[in-house]
Order: C-alpha cells, then structure tokens, then sequence
C-alpha cells in the first residue's frame, strides 16, 4: 500500500514588453509506501519570496536561481528577450458609427415690431455697355465674354475661336493648249564651204559678210644681227654671238682661277670666294697676326725690339675687323732673357685716358724666359675675370703686358708708326703707365713715343 501526497507551494507569471512568462509551479510529490523507518525531520520551508528580474538575450534559455535559503526562498528570474517579429499587416478598416439622433429645435422666439419706411434714395446714374476687344482663339477653343469695365459701366471683351480649315475644293477642268508659235528666222552663221587651211575673212564692212579665203605665204629672204650678234645673211643665215673683250660687249667665258691675268675671262663666286678669303687672311695676319714662328710674321708690321718699362703697364692698340671671342693672349719674347717676379697680361678698354681692365691671365714668372719664342697664356677667372672675352668688331681694345723684377725681356713691337700726335687717331700705338705692382683694374694711360705699340695675338 502507498499513498501519493502532491503539494504545490506557488505559481509566478511574468510580464515584460508585453510578453508573458509563466513558470510551472513549484510542487512536491510526496509517496508513502509500505511503512519504513522514520526519516529524520526535514527543513520546514517558512517563505517564498520573487526576487529580481532580469531580460536576457533574444535565443537565450530562461533560469530561475533561489538567491535566499531553503526556509525562506528568493527566487531570481533571468527571462530572454524574444525576437523582434515581423510588422504584421495592416487591419481592415472598422465600419463607420451610426450617425447620432438630431437634437430638439429650439423654441421661436417672438417676431420684433415693423420698423418705419426709410425715405427715398436720389436716383442712380444709368447703367452702360460697350464692346470691347475681339481677339481671335485658336481653333477648336471656347469662345469667351469678358467683362474688363464694371457692373455699372459694362465693356464685354470678346474671344472668338477661329474655325478650323475647310476641306479642299475640287480641282479645276485644265485648259486648252495653246497654239504653236511661228519660227524665227535662222541667225548669221558660218558660211558653207572652205577646204583645208583656209580662213574666214571679212570682205567689207557689212555684218556677217563673210568668206572662206587662202591666207598668203611669205618667204624668209634675209636676217641680219646686232653687234654681239653675227648673222651671215640669206634664206638659212649663220648666228653667232661674238666673244667679249675690254672695248666691246660679247660672250665671256667663267673662271675659278684667283691667279690669271686674262682680261676677257669672267671670276666665277668660287674665284670670288676665295680671293674673299685671301684678303681677310691678310687683314687677320696685319691684326691678329698669323701661327708659326716669328719669322713668318709680316716684316713691315714687326720689325722692332721693343723694351718696356720695368713695372710698368704698357697698353698696345687692337681694333679687329670682325667679332671674336677669345681666351687666349699672346706675346712673343725676341730679346735679352729677363729675371721677371711677375708676368701677366690682360685685355682693357679705353675712355679717354682712363684703361679699364676686362680680362686677364694669371700672373706666370717663367713667361720670356727663352729668346724668339711666342708665350701664350689663357685668360684666368680668379679675381672674377672671364675665361673667355668677345671682341666685337670695330670696337677698340688694348692687349696689355706688365713684368716685375730685377730685369725684363725684349719683346716683338711694330714699326714705323710712332704714337705721337699726329697718328693717334690710327694704326699701332702704344700707352704705358709706370710703377705698377700688378696689372690695375682702372688705369691711366699716357701715349708713347718710341714705339707704335708691342706685337700681340690673341685666339
């Protein structure tokens, strides 16, 4: 024999964000079976108590924890969140009310006594009608009346449309042809007739008067010339053209050759050119003079030793027929071999009296250190000199030279032209200036008399 004892103890239910959760009640199955030995007491249980509430994560399971004692129980609820659901369709909109009873009418009030007659108002000025605009719709609109004046004074503006196209008319029966007209009479034209080689001619005044003739034929009976022109005369001559000399016009014949004396021979531009070329050879060599050894050097320009003044500047006069530009000065050493310090040359111009220095190479002690032999130094940047100089044509220059020391060399000078007053406005000259140190930036030439000026090149 047993017996069943079912005890529950609570139901909780649950509401949050319109969800509803209701936990199974707590129960106690109690089965009593064929009598045993007494168990011990048990715990009486005193309270049961709710305790906290909390949302869970939307998937998540639902707990319920007893935070207090088995006597007095607290039980805490974790309940998840449940997922967003899909916005449901709209519902189907409710029938509209009954329309509600009609209040009672009020009660009459009393009709008021018949006011007495207003007099007689003065007579309104007569009403006017005039018509105004008619404008033209398009077709197939509304005709209009409008009234753009007032009610007393009435000016109706009218828009009548306009009607729409007739259909076509029949088109009409074609006339009758008309009747030809008469020919005109044939033109002028050419006449009939004429054979092979003839011409149309006029034979008198007349208009159109016309004929077909045979042109007449000449012969050639004699052709003469004109001096250079020779003709032998007759049917068939001989022409020919008679050949030029120093007294008369004629045919020449063309030569490259810079060298004949032929006096009936014309120069070619190739003879022209060259003998160009020859020439401005000759006008370097008088200026700039030419490569090689001193001997080769034009003897009517250098054919003195010249002597500079020991420390002093000496300034020798270049005007080149063409522009150049140079990096290069050259002097040649002829005479007794110096003991120089200091040796240096330079380019200036000149304004005046006043020399101003322009380009100049470094200063170089072994410079005429042999006799007839040619120094050439190149122009140096220190000091903030140019390495190169343009000398432009026409313009004047002068190539200066100063030697320091104990003793000096002879150089190659030009003769035959002392710079004196009479010259000094051409040719070689020569300026000096005494007791230098060093070649000066600004210099104050006087000119010299017993030279025409010291032999320089430069390149």
């Amino acid at each position: 024999m047993s017996v069943t004892v079912t005890k529950t103890e609570q139901t909780v239910e649950v509401t949050q964000n319109n969800q509803t959760v209701t936990l199974t009640p707590v129960t106690q199955t109690i089965t009593l079976s064929a009598a045993g030995p007494q168990g011990a007491t048990g715990a009486t249980v005193v309270t049961v108590a709710v305790g906290t509430t909390t949302t869970g994560a939307p998937g998540s399971s639902a707990a319920v924890t007893n935070t207090g004692t088995s006597t007095a129980g607290v039980f805490a609820f974790t309940i998840p969140r449940g997922d967003v659901g899909a916005t449901g369709s709209t519902g189907a909109t409710g029938p509209t009310g009954p329309t509600g009873p009609t209040g009672s009418t009020g009660a009459t009030g009393a009709t008021g006594a018949t006011g007495a007659t207003g007099a007689t108002g003065a007579a309104g000025a007569a009403a006017t009608i005039a018509a105004g605009t008619t404008t033209t719709g398009a077709p197939n609109t509304s005709a209009t009346v409008t009234n753009s004046g007032t009610s007393s004074a009435a000016i109706f503006d009218f828009t009548i449309p306009q009607g729409a196209a007739g259909t076509n008319g029949t088109n009409g029966t074609n006339g009758t042809n008309g009747t030809n007209g008469t020919n005109g009479t044939n033109g002028q034209g050419v006449p009939v007739g004429g054979t092979t080689g003839q011409v149309l001619a006029k034979i008198n005044a007349t208009d159109y008067n016309t004929q077909w003739t045979t042109p007449a034929t000449g012969t050639v009976t004699s052709v003469t010339g004109t001096a250079p022109i020779v003709s032998s005369g007759g049917t068939t001559p001989a022409i020919s053209v008679s050949a030029a000399s120093t007294s008369a016009s004629g045919v020449v014949q063309l030569s490259d050759s810079v060298s004949t004396t032929s006096s009936v021979l014309a120069a070619t531009p190739t003879a022209v050119k060259t003998t160009y070329d020859i020439a401005t050879a000759g006008w370097e060599a008088f200026n700039f003079g030419t490569a090689g050894v001193v001997a080769t050097h034009p003897r009517f320009i250098l054919s003195t030793t010249g002597t500079p003044g020991l420390n002093g500047v000496v300034h020798s006069r270049l005007v080149p027929h063409k522009t150049v530009t140079i990096s290069n000065i050259t002097f040649v050493g002829v005479g007794t071999v110096g003991t120089p310090t200091l040796v240096r040359f330079g380019i200036y111009t000149r304004s005046g009296t006043t020399f101003t220095l322009v380009a100049r190479t470094a200063s170089d002690a072994t410079i005429f250190s042999t006799a007839n032999t040619k120094y050439t130094r190149a122009l140096d940047t220190t000091g903030g000199y140019p390495a190169t100089y343009t000398l432009n044509a026409g313009s004047e220059y002068f190539i200066s030279q100063l030697q320091r020391g104990a003793s000096m060399a002879s150089v190659l000078s030009a003769s035959g032209l002392q710079a004196t007053a009479a010259t000094s406005a051409s040719g070689p000259q020569q300026y000096s200036q005494a007791s230098q140190t060093d070649l000066p930036a600004s210099s104050t030439g006087t000119i010299s008399t017993n030279a025409g000026g010291l032999y320089a090149e430069v390149s």
